[in-house]
């Protein structure tokens, strides 16, 4: 059984690394992630394979928030993987797979789910997984800090509208609209299962774990390194190599590099580019790519910047980034686009490529369209100072008379607060492999619509991917792609690729989350 891995975070150069998280975990990751590069790991080169330890490097901090899973996105669920298990997880080919579900069946009409447990699966605390235990982790999703519920809550676009538990073993879910993917939609952090003390209390998740899965915490310094070791009893242990798995937190991109290099990390992602060389000097490097980096609009009803609430000045935005010029001279090797959904995933349309190519003279007949012939100011909060896109699309906007000022926050909180005071935030994003689930959740009904804007060309089109499926889903996909473009929602800068070293001494190639861009845990094995 395959785990998933989490969403990518950026690269030194390309935004803010509180993207990663779930929006209740941001300000408090930023503030907690230390580089950490010091001591030594269980990788020896030359040395003989073991499963005895497994050391990962990870460029921020795997749980600044404390051991709820549903506090975070996607973003962090393999680390989680290790402490939890969840109804179904997604394989790196992008399938969500039963997993805490035995089987499961959908109605007719695509508005009921119902669930077979598997049996005999215990939690840290002693509980066992039954369908009340279910009920109760589910019945958390009006709660609106936890990050993992943002698509199945009341507003989400894979809202529950009722949950029943006919008998111990078997859980129906009731949706508010029809879901052709349901699997989708309660898979890994969105379907994480926490046990019943922690359910009870879960105060003492900030602590301690309340998970069934393969691994148990055991030392923990917050910011700096977590090591699991093997919870033997554990259903699905076997799936697992290593007895421990150590997480080091390495934030500053060369020391991560040259933690690889040197073997005092077995197994990184999210290399910065510039730092590869590096690491094929003395150990391997793979590659996948999915990451869109650019602008989420947080403002599109024009409540902190008036202009926003007109789709012409959004659109205008798009046509006056030269983005072909910002990948040649900021990251080779990456590649431009105009949309959200990267080029391996279905629904991703080249055509808006070249609708949306670079052009000044469109975005000013636009803006002078939208009422602002003169142009208008958007103020950007950055923390420390702004980052090479930034300052280049500062000076490309100049051309079209939009001033881009950059505010320099005192704090993380600042940082985060700036979704609900700004139209703009910066960095990277990845849609995974459920784009339907991901627009579900993060863009139409969560982190990135928090004034909770109503479209209904993006809404329409969602609808549509959620309740179908073959060729007609991916023709909705499509629809929902170029809605998400044209009403600009999300102005895209490049689509970037994300670097994992590893010492092919002591761990085979991992296998990597095809548009996550991030090593499945299962699939971390030591060489043969």
């Amino acid at each position: 059984m395959n785990r998933p891995s989490p969403t990518p975070t950026p690269t030194a150069r390309s935004g803010a690394p509180w993207l990663r998280l779930g929006a209740a975990a941001a300000a408090v990751a930023l503030a907690t992630s230390l580089a950490a590069c010091s001591g030594g790991a269980s990788g020896s080169a030359g040395g003989a394979s073991t499963t005895s330890t497994v050391t990962i490097g990870e460029n921020a901090d795997a749980a600044p928030n404390g051991y709820d899973p549903l506090l975070y996105s996607a973003g962090q669920f393999s680390f989680f993987a290790g402490l939890y298990d969840a109804l179904f997880v997604t394989d790196a080919a992008g399938n969500a797979k039963p997993s805490l579900v035995a089987s499961s069946t959908t109605s007719k009409d695509n508005k009921t789910f119902t669930l077979k447990l598997r049996p005999g699966v215990k939690f840290t605390d002693g509980s066992t997984l039954t369908s009340s235990l279910v009920k109760q982790n589910l019945d958390r999703r009006s709660d609106p800090t936890l990050a993992a519920y943002g698509q199945l809550s009341k507003t989400g676009s894979s809202a529950i509208t009722d949950i029943a538990t006919p008998d111990a073993s078997t859980v129906v879910i009731t949706w508010a609209q029809p879901q052709a993917n349901g699997a989708s939609a309660l898979a890994d952090s969105a379907g994480a299962i926490v046990g019943s003390k922690g359910i009870a209390d879960p105060s003492s998740l900030k602590t301690t774990p309340d998970g069934s899965g393969p691994y148990t915490l055991g030392s923990a310094t917050r910011g700096s390194s977590y090591t699991l070791k093997k919870n033997a009893k554990a259903w699905d242990a076997t799936a697992f190599a290593f007895d421990t798995v150590v997480f080091k937190v390495i934030t500053d991109a060369q020391s991560l590099a040259n933690a690889v290099a040197s073997g005092q990390v077995d197994l990184a992602g999210q290399l910065d580019p510039s730092t590869t060389n590096v690491v094929k000097a003395r150990r391997s490097v793979t590659q996948v790519g999915g990451t869109i980096v650019g602008f989420p609009v947080a403002d599109k009803l024009g409540r902190t910047n008036k202009a926003f609430a007109k789709p012409e000045v959004r659109q205008a935005l798009s046509y006056g980034i030269d983005r072909a010029t910002i990948v040649k001279d900021l990251h080779p090797g990456a590649k431009a686009t105009a949309q959200l959904f990267p080029s391996a995933a279905t629904g991703f349309d080249p055509a808006l490529n070249t609708q949306y190519a670079y052009d000044p003279a469109k975005a000013k007949r636009l803006l002078a369209q939208a009422g602002y012939p003169n142009g208008f100011s958007i103020d950007l909060t950055v923390l420390g100072k702004p980052t090479d896109d930034e300052v280049a699309i500062q000076k490309q906007w100049s051309k079209i008379g939009v001033t881009l000022n950059f505010k320099t926050a005192t704090s993380t909180d600042a940082v985060f607060a700036a979704a609900q005071t700004q139209p703009l935030l910066f960095g990277p994003f990845s849609i995974g492999t459920n784009p339907a689930g991901f627009v579900a959740g993060v863009v139409y009904g969560g982190f990135m619509n928090l004034q909770h804007a109503q479209d209904p060309k993006i809404g329409a089109a969602l609808g549509q991917a959620l309740g179908s499926t073959g060729t007609a889903r991916d023709a909705a996909l499509k629809n929902l792609d170029a809605a998400i473009t044209n009403e600009g929602w999300y102005i895209p800068v490049y689509e970037s690729f994300n670097y994992f070293g590893y010492d092919a001494k002591k761990v085979a190639k991992p296998e990597l989350y095809t548009n996550y861009g991030q090593i499945v845990l299962s699939s971390v094995k030591p060489a043969s």
